[in-house]
């Protein structure tokens, strides 16, 4: 299980950003943009996840751009939180979604077709 899921895609952080909306809010997250190239993408609570332990739900990653001089992207999906909260299975579901979500991304953009490495 990754502690980073790290994408090369053609296209500008304009033309990656909706397709990353896109793909992520139809899983249930929610985006907090900080700047054009870094935000953080948020599902469940941490509330709920320190009160039910395993049972609650909160997984937190961290996105940032990095625009390259030939015009292509690399961004990077990592873990903005450790999942403690729900102790060691906490820790195995946030990084378990993590590769779930590099999986969904990589799909969407070869299907895109401006997928150029995972």
């Amino acid at each position: 299980m990754a502690d980073i899921v790290k994408l090369h895609v053609n296209g500008t952080p304009d033309q990656v950003r909706p397709v990353l909306e896109q793909v992520l809010q139809g899983e249930g997250f929610r985006f907090t943009w900080e700047n054009a190239g870094e935000c953080v993408i948020e599902k469940g609570s941490r509330t709920k996840a320190l009160l039910l332990g395993a049972f609650g739900t909160h997984y937190k990653y961290r996105v940032l751009f990095h625009p390259q001089q030939d015009g292509t992207l690399v961004f990077d999906v990592g873990l903005a939180t450790t999942g403690m909260s729900g102790g060691a299975i906490g820790v195995a579901k946030v990084r378990k979604k993590l590769d779930e979500i590099g999986r969904v991304l990589t799909g969407a953009f070869q299907n895109a077709g401006t997928l150029i490495s995972a």
